[in-house]
């Protein structure tokens, strides 16, 4: 008798258990879109170029050729200086140094030696698809134009 009451019990263990475990076409397919289309989009991020331009100092005016669109993806940019590099990436050389003189205490009343001369530019990145979206934010380094430089900066 324990054999059959176990038999049994095993068997309703095993439907319950059957039965509960999700099949592919219970997952929704809106979650594999989604996975997909962010795959995309770090791909866009990755994959675009966009960053080649970051890693050196820009000494020319012009263009940076930033993509707009990447396989689907809409790429957008938004600069924190729009004197130097507008939204659509196009540089202007600034005519001043950058000037970031204070010491960590606040102080402003020295001279500070060998600070560096160039612009830090941030663009904010937004790709579209699908409805769906990732930011990224890209920083250049834009040097001002030739004869603009300071060795000397009073805070």
């Amino acid at each position: 008798m324990r054999k059959i009451l176990l038999t049994i019990i095993l068997m309703i263990t095993m439907f319950l258990l059957i039965g509960c475990t999700p099949t592919e076409t219970e997952q929704p397919d809106d979650t594999i879109v989604v996975d997909q289309t962010y795959a995309l989009l770090m791909d866009a991020e990755d994959l675009s170029g966009m960053a080649d331009q970051t890693k050196s100092v820009i000494r020319v005016s012009g263009s940076l050729g930033l993509p707009t669109e990447y396989r689907g993806v809409v790429i957008t940019y938004s600069s924190r200086n729009e004197d130097i590099i507008s939204n659509t990436g196009v540089v202007t050389l600034p005519t001043e140094c950058w000037i970031e003189s204070r010491d960590q205490q606040g102080l402003n009343a020295e001279e500070f030696e060998g600070l560096n001369d160039n612009w830090p530019i941030v663009l904010d990145v937004l790709l579209s698809y699908q409805g769906q979206s990732r930011t990224a934010k890209l920083l250049f380094v834009v040097a001002p134009q030739e004869g603009y430089t300071c060795n000397k900066y009073l805070g």
